[in-house]
């Protein structure tokens, strides 16, 4: 976990709560954050991080905003998620720790794809997006954003994804939500997996954009067929089970393009 010094300063401001980190380049290597730059480019950026204690449901910033900064997340969760026709918030993205967002502010029309929010208290660290180009690539902003803008097709791939995730039925966004959950906060079992990031029913309704009580119902379901356990307050997931609900058109979609990487990144159980 990132250090902290002194120097407390409470904001209510977009509920920050604001204390002077001692950000290091040991810190970022532990995150595995900017893990192709040197020591001494991430010594050059240091200066330029300020890290803040962001708490629960605050919104960082709102879809469609004007986009400067960069942040990383040094501990907690963060939810991207956009506005569907109906209004719903739809969940698009969690984000953890070491990994960048809001880099919208890289791009040439430097707006906002997405809502973002903190899933669970965290700590984030804020960047001014010319600082951290000029200085992990000593080029400037507008000529990075001009070569961003001509090689962005991973980008519309990405919308054009979770455009069709709008149309799904919720019990298969559902499912979709709790194999992201499963890659990114879980942790390997006999059983299954299990989710380290805890989470009531009213948290995931926040994720797929949908009433709790509906949630409830399906959780029950899934429950109920063994795709997913209990145990105490943790859940369990059975991932290869939840997959099989799924139309193979999903399947073969890049939302899983990742995944053999990503397990073989995630920590074995040592004990229940």
């Amino acid at each position: 976990m990132v250090p902290a010094v002194a120097h407390l300063r409470v904001s209510t401001k977009l509920g920050v709560m604001t204390r002077e980190f001692s950000v290091t380049v040991g810190a970022l290597r532990r995150l595995n954050a900017f893990p192709w730059a040197s020591d001494h480019q991430l010594s050059q950026l240091l200066p330029h991080i300020a890290a803040q204690r962001v708490r629960r449901r605050t919104v960082l910033f709102p879809e469609g905003a004007a986009s400067e900064s960069v942040y990383i997340l040094l501990s907690g969760a963060v939810k991207l998620s956009l506005c569907n026709a109906s209004g719903e918030d739809v969940l698009v993205s969690l984000i953890r720790p070491g990994e960048l967002f809001g880099i919208t502010a890289l791009m040439p029309e430097a707006r906002r794809a997405f809502r973002c929010e903190a899933f669970s208290d965290c700590w984030i660290g804020v960047m001014q997006a010319e600082a951290l180009v000029s200085n992990l690539l000593g080029v400037s902003l507008a000529d990075f954003r001009g070569m961003m803008g001509s090689s962005v097709g991973r980008w519309f791939t990405l919308l054009y994804r979770y455009i069709r995730f709008q149309g799904l039925s919720l019990r298969q966004r559902l499912v979709l939500a709790l194999l992201e959950l499963t890659q990114k906060f879980g942790v390997q079992d006999s059983r299954g997996t299990i989710l380290t990031l805890r989470l009531t029913h009213e948290d995931l309704a926040n994720l797929v954009g949908a009433s709790r009580q509906r949630v409830t119902e399906h959780m029950r379901e899934l429950e109920v067929q063994g795709l997913i356990l209990r145990e105490g307050r943790r859940l369990i997931v059975v991932p290869q089970r939840l997959r099989d609900l799924l139309s193979e058109d999903l399947v073969r979609e890049e939302f899983f393009a990742t995944e053999t990487s990503e397990r073989s990144q995630v920590p074995r159980a040592t004990g229940r």
